[in-house]
């Protein structure tokens, strides 16, 4: 890795358009730029610039694959002829000038990164510190990253792990075409053979990038350089999951949140107690939304891809054109909320925790009648999809044109300056994801419904997982979190004047810990919408018989994975992360059909397989799910195409998934 030349990998990997053959696909233009001295400090942040640069090329259609793929949005009939080919699983015939299937987008990515990594001096120390280590560890996340972001669009993707210079270097039978499995534990080789040096890296800071003037008066929003970094314990944790190592996964994904000493800081991070509520056991009222609020411009995820706030300063996010009403698309976007999505939402048993004023008692009272009593259907059961997503008539005064749509939508989750890749509830969903297939599901559970804390695994988690869990080193230290405390608050907007009714100006709500400043407040992410689901006794684990594959622990490990992608589709819907998740899942339920045992993950099979009926079962439903039944008005040919006709689970479903070359990858 040690070299005399630096490529400006802004600028030197340049891939030619054409995709009709593997050559052709991973062709760069030759043009290299050798500074003829040994790379510099300036020469790496510039490096780590283009990178980002490039990634920026692939941030909008990461999102959008991800998401029309799954089963959370619809085509609202005003979609692009590219995204109706992308909905409708048309992979074979997508046209060819379809701008979202470029896979040498994401190669142009991974090969700045092959250069960078080829090129750095990484045995170079000043002042008893390795000078490039800071620089040579993110570009090496960001490599990862792409990869797996590719084998999600692609299915199996050419391996490629050195710079490409010339056509010559481009030849198929050089690289390995690897499935997503295979990837991540090729991947994970130099991550693992330096897992004591890599995870507790000192971030790298830039400084802050941004906020300057914009054309029209405003500034662009300003970005810190460190949050543009992926941690290296979470492209580990997510490799591990990739590759069905859920220990390890486990391990890396709590590592992250409770123990992470990156740059020098011990972090302790929380899910915090955001959510939406009512503000009354009448639920007629809402009261106040601390979840919103935490997306769109104050929107501060763990890490993101930053975007330019107008062209004319560089690569602009088109996103808010296809999930809302703007300027530029006459006010008709492109994809709204599925059926499946607020079918979903409504099925949620609403929990409102209650404290009786003159005793202090608590009691929870749930929404009784959630399809009857709210004429809102995003008002019924689970209110994060109404707290996000907002549909409402435009003033007559501001429609100019009767090609104009007359309504306006705007999901409140769109931040143009910043594609999220990780925020806090997806790190807690996807520990609890690992926690559960490394056998270990009433913990995974209690990330959903109580929040993680020391006490209440002592109290209320069984000795053999909290010995399981100790054995993989995974602790809740009791100074690190607290749960969520209830407190009752003055509503102000309806002042109490019924001295026999003392509770109807009674507003009930989390609140921080009152006795330690420093500690966070964990709590069930289910209670984001669905009120205080600690309380609510209607969401437990219940084992349904006719899913019973005759082990009790498999028993409670499918019905436990079933709520948390429930759970991710009603948290991070829109986000990006939905095929993934519905794919990664698939493959964890076909070993259900095997010879599996979840006490030891890393003895998992080679070969990757996938359970393609449940897959297909959300998929084919997402336009006709309903409150009562989830799977009602199955699209029959969708899911004949997704599960395939062949009958054999072990066959890779092609049709899942975009065609990266017809003539080599089948």
């Amino acid at each position: 890795m040690k070299a005399k030349t630096i490529f400006t990998l802004a600028l030197a990997v340049i891939f030619t358009a054409g995709i009709s053959s593997c050559q052709d696909m991973l062709k760069v233009d030759s043009k290299t730029y050798d500074y003829g001295h040994e790379m510099t400090a300036q020469d790496t942040v510039y490096s780590v610039m283009g990178i980002i640069q490039k990634i920026q090329e692939i941030a909008d259609r990461t999102v959008l694959l991800g998401e029309i793929r799954g089963d959370l949005v619809t085509l609202t009939g005003n979609q692009t002829p590219e995204i109706t080919e992308l909905y409708n699983y048309d992979f074979a015939n997508l046209s060819a000038d379809n701008k979202y299937n470029r896979p040498i987008d994401y190669y142009a990515v991974i090969n700045n990164c092959n250069y960078f990594l080829a090129n750095v001096d990484t045995s170079l120390y000043s002042n008893g510190k390795n000078v490039f280590l800071k620089e040579y560890i993110p570009v090496l996340c960001y490599r990862a990253w792409t990869y797996l972001q590719m084998a999600q669009i692609y299915g199996r993707v050419y391996y490629v792990n050195e710079p490409i210079t010339s056509g010559d270097e481009a030849t198929s039978g050089k690289f390995r075409l690897m499935d997503i499995k295979t990837l991540a534990k090729e991947l994970l080789v130099e991550f693992e053979q330096n897992e004591n040096k890599y995870p507790d890296y000192k971030l790298l800071n830039y400084g802050s990038l941004g906020g300057s003037d914009n054309d029209e008066g405003s500034k662009s929003q300003k970005h810190n350089s460190q949050d543009l970094l992926i941690p290296v314990r979470l492209i580990m944790g997510d490799l591990y999951l990739w590759s069905e190592q859920f220990e390890k996964a486990a391990k890396y994904y709590h590592d992250y949140l409770y123990y992470n000493n990156q740059a020098d800081i011990l972090r302790n991070i929380s899910t915090g107690t955001g959510m939406i509520l009512w503000n009354g056991t009448t639920f007629t009222k809402l009261g106040e939304d601390s979840y919103a609020s935490n997306f769109g411009t104050n929107a501060k995820p763990i890490t993101y891809i930053p975007m330019a706030s107008e062209e004319y300063a560089g690569i602009t996010s088109k996103l808010p054109d296809i999930f809302n009403s703007t300027e530029e698309n006459r006010y008709y976007p492109q994809l709204t909320y599925s059926k499946a999505m607020s079918s979903l939402s409504q099925r949620q048993v609403y929990c409102y925790h209650d404290i009786i004023p003159l005793t202090g008692v608590s009691v929870a009272e749930y929404m009784s009648d959630p399809v009857g009593m709210q004429v809102n259907p995003l008002l019924r059961g689970d209110l994060r999809l109404q707290s996000i997503f907002e549909v409402k008539a435009r003033d007559s005064k501001d429609i100019k044109s009767l090609l104009e749509n007359t309504a306006k939508q705007t999901l409140k989750k769109i931040n143009s300056e910043k594609i999220s890749l990780y925020r806090n509830d997806v790190v807690y969903l996807r520990l609890a994801e690992a926690l559960n297939r490394a056998g270990l599901p009433n913990m995974a559970f209690a990330v959903l419904k109580n929040g993680l804390t020391e006490s209440f695994i002592v109290d209320r988690i069984n000795l053999e997982e909290q010995d399981k869990a100790t054995a993989l080193g995974i602790a809740f230290p009791l100074n690190y979190f607290d749960s969520v405390r209830y407190q009752i608050v003055t509503d102000q907007i309806n002042i109490n004047n019924d001295p026999n009714n003392p509770s109807a100006a009674d507003y009930v709500r989390p609140v921080s810990n009152t006795n330690n400043s420093s500690r966070g407040v964990n709590m069930g992410i289910h209670s984001r919408g669905s009120g205080d689901a600690a309380m609510n006794k209607y969401y437990t684990i219940s084992l349904d018989p006719s899913e019973s594959v005759g082990n009790n622990l498999i028993d409670t490990i499918r019905r436990v994975e079933e709520m948390i992608l429930d759970e991710m589709a009603l948290e991070t819907c829109f986000e990006g992360y939905r095929f993934g998740d519905l794919m990664r899942i698939s493959m964890h339920r076909a070993y259900d059909k095997a010879e599996y045992d979840p006490t030891k993950p890393d003895l998992s099979q080679e070969q990757i397989k996938f359970d393609k009926a449940f897959f297909a079962d959300r998929v084919a439903s997402r336009d006709d799910a309903t409150p009562t039944n989830p799977f009602a008005g199955r699209n029959s040919d969708l899911y004949n195409t997704l599960k395939g006709d062949d009958g054999d689970e072990d066959l890779f479903p092609q049709s899942w998934f975009l065609r990266l070359n017809t003539s080599v990858y089948y």
